[in-house]
């Protein structure tokens, strides 16, 4: 885990009064998906996913966890497993406006062609939401001073809009933009993503049906050949479960 955030995350938890541990909520959750799909691209070689983490929520609004993936790159490059840490805090100004403010470690260990590229990379955040009543809206940005393969400087904007829906199930609508300052060493050039998905909880289960894209065409696509799929358009269908 970067180091910054781990020392952050144990002053942060030092603070914490005995007393104050009485606000602590942990809980988990575990997922499978058809496939692992990050800002419109496929992790898992479009292969499916077991998926899972903790968190460690305070009633101050303060949250850390821990979340992890299986990926899968391409086929020689060992990278087997995506591990996230992350921590931060939200609140409210009011009833209906909603913020939050963050940081996140992506890892991923055991791996000789990530050792190679320098995969792991941190990243902040920032969230403004509102609450309508008939949906909800969700503005993100997310920057990287050193993304993913020593790529430079990374910003990914987002729109996100919740709509719930008669007999509980929910309309989700996702729209990404994503820049990135060395688009030769990612592979890509800058890219839009957007996402479309229906989700209902059932059993104590949470089903979720999503298609998701990108603008990127085949070639575009680190490259082609058996790479282009990669960016194109599918659907997913995730059954996850909290613990």
């Amino acid at each position: 885990m970067n180091k910054t955030l781990t020392s952050v995350a144990i002053a942060g938890l030092m603070a914490v009064t005995p007393a104050a541990f009485a606000d602590v909520e942990l809980s988990g959750n575990i997922a499978l998906t058809t496939d692992y799909v990050y800002r419109g691209i496929s992790q898992t070689d479009e292969g499916p996913a077991v998926q899972g983490g903790f968190d460690l929520e305070h009633s101050s609004g303060f949250y850390a966890g821990v979340w992890a993936s299986n990926v899968d790159f391409v086929d020689d490059s060992q990278t087997s497993i995506e591990i996230d840490y992350y921590l931060g805090v939200g609140g409210e100004f009011s009833n209906k406006i909603g913020w939050d403010v963050g940081a996140i470690y992506y890892n991923y260990p055991s791996s000789d062609a990530c050792d190679d590229i320098d995969c792991d990379f941190t990243e902040l955040n920032g969230h403004l939401s509102y609450d309508f009543g008939p949906a909800a809206v969700t503005f993100g940005l997310n920057y990287s001073s050193d993304f993913f393969a020593s790529s430079g400087d990374s910003l990914y904007t987002t729109l996100d809009v919740d709509v719930p829906l008669p007999n509980g199930f929910a309309l989700g609508l996702h729209y990404g933009d994503q820049s990135i300052d060395e688009n030769d060493s990612f592979g890509t050039p800058d890219y839009n993503d957007w996402k479309i998905g229906l989700s209902k909880s059932w059993g104590g289960f949470d089903f979720a049906l999503d298609y998701t894209d990108t603008d990127l065409s085949e070639s575009e696509c680190f490259g082609g050949a058996q790479f282009g799929d990669l960016c194109d358009g599918r659907g997913l269908l995730t059954i996850s479960k909290s613990l």
